[in-house]
């Protein structure tokens, strides 16, 4: 069995049967037209064709419908292999985009077995999901974790199904860096400053804790620290040095284990010889270079509406949104948002929304909210309006970077809360 990275969440798998290709990201300008690559390759010149893709989950950087076309016209029809979970949006969204996809939770062809559990924790929110590859040739196992969060019951599932093919992984493909937006858009970078850079050096640490997690849960030969490779572009390109994302090299400060590759790197997990490591980070000068090319490139809400503010009802909207995304919410306890719209960069709007009631307030500029627990979103009419009607998806605006947020107080994080914000729209 050979394994070879490709960038990112792309791996390339061979069996002695087959070859599979995981989360192929090569679009630029994904999440609304933020995140961008480092080093920027052309994958054709290192992917083989694949016999199967598998895809993990509906984010832009591991679902690229754009690239997978691509694929296609080269290589013909591939078939796809996703997770099976019960609300499937990843195979809806595949079937908008003309490709047709399987939910697979086992697969067997000639030696080679495949299984993927989806990272099940009961919220409406589920998306990710891991694979695992085993050749009973060469007797040989890899687990890929993607982006998934440690839970419990799902790494349990994981361990049982890998105990039934002969108890060992070879290799995990595992997160150590957090792709939020936190703490880059919570803290103003002008007055901020120290604040960011400490929150960014915390976020580091959480990174290398949720990779630790899994790796004294899954005992292997090696790991590979992968995913999450982006930087931001347009006028976010500024954010970068904040974001709380360490090189790959870093994992291999404490963990002597650790691969990391160039693209194109790979090792044979028979021979254990690996080819093109990278053992050095990446260099600031030529990151540099890069953020220069792609800083003052438009995101996209910036091309696709120029309507005028004042024509929007947003208060109507935002009532409609929050019925909606009251009926899935996970929100137990008192809580508010404050919208705060701006145009040209300046606020002309702003909106407060309780929950669990749903009742909306437009409140004057200068209003200060004095309750306890609550979030400002310091957002884009243009974005917001895009939001709001399912133009675009709200993690993907959060995960992009695409809007401010002032959370009081600053540690006042609950899931619930970003998972509400998933289905607030009107559609």
């Amino acid at each position: 069995m050979k394994v070879k990275y490709i960038y990112s969440a792309c791996l390339q798998i061979e069996t002695s049967d087959l070859r599979v290709l995981t989360d192929p990201w090569f679009t630029e300008g994904i999440y609304g037209g933020s995140w961008f690559q480092y080093p920027r390759i052309d994958p054709f010149d290192i992917i083989e064709e694949p016999d199967y893709i598998y895809i993990s989950h509906i984010h832009p950087d591991h679902y690229d419908p754009e690239f997978l076309f691509k694929i296609f016209d080269r290589y013909g029809s591939k078939p796809i292999l996703i997770p099976d979970f019960r609300k499937n949006p990843l195979f809806y969204k595949a079937k908008i985009d003309g490709i047709e996809m399987e939910p697979v939770r086992e697969f067997k062809l000639g030696n080679t077995q495949i299984f993927i559990e989806e990272n099940d924790t009961g919220s409406h929110s589920d998306i990710d999901s891991a694979l695992i590859v085993h050749d009973t040739f060469s007797r040989k196992s890899i687990l890929n974790l993607n982006d998934c969060v440690f839970n419990e019951t799902h790494v349990q599932k994981l361990k049982l199904i890998i105990d039934k093919l002969q108890g060992k992984l070879d290799l995990v493909a595992l997160g150590y860096a957090g792709a939020s937006a936190y703490p880059q858009t919570y803290f103003d970078i002008h007055t901020e400053k120290a604040s960011l850079i400490k929150e960014a050096d915390i976020k580091k640490q959480k990174g290398f804790d949720r990779y630790n997690s899994f790796r004294n849960f899954f005992e292997a030969t090696y790991y590979l620290p992968f995913a999450g490779d982006y930087i931001l572009g347009s006028h976010l390109a500024v954010l970068n040095e904040y974001r709380g994302v360490p090189d790959a090299c870093d994992v291999k400060n404490f963990d002597d284990k650790a691969l990391v590759f160039h693209p194109g790197g790979e090792i044979n997990l028979q021979s254990n010889q690996v080819f093109n490591e990278r053992d050095r980070a990446h260099s600031i000068d030529d990151i540099n270079i890069r953020l220069e090319e792609i800083s003052s490139l438009p995101l996209h809400y910036e091309e696709d509406f120029n309507l005028e503010y004042k024509k929007i009802n947003f208060i109507r909207l935002i009532s409609m949104a929050a019925k909606n995304g009251l009926m899935k919410s996970e929100i137990d306890e008192d809580y508010c948002f404050i919208f705060t719209i701006l145009e040209d960069n300046m606020p002309v709007k702003k909106f407060k929304l309780l929950c669990p009631g749903g009742d909306v307030v437009e409140m004057s500029i200068d209003d200060i909210y004095r309750g306890t627990f609550y979030s400002e979103l310091i957002i884009d009419y243009r974005l917001f309006f895009g939001l709001l009607i399912g133009f675009y998806h709200w993690n993907n605006a959060d995960v992009g970077s695409l809007f401010q947020t002032r959370r009081y107080p600053v540690d006042n994080y609950d899931r619930s809360v970003q998972s509400f914000l998933n289905f607030f729209t009107i559609v």
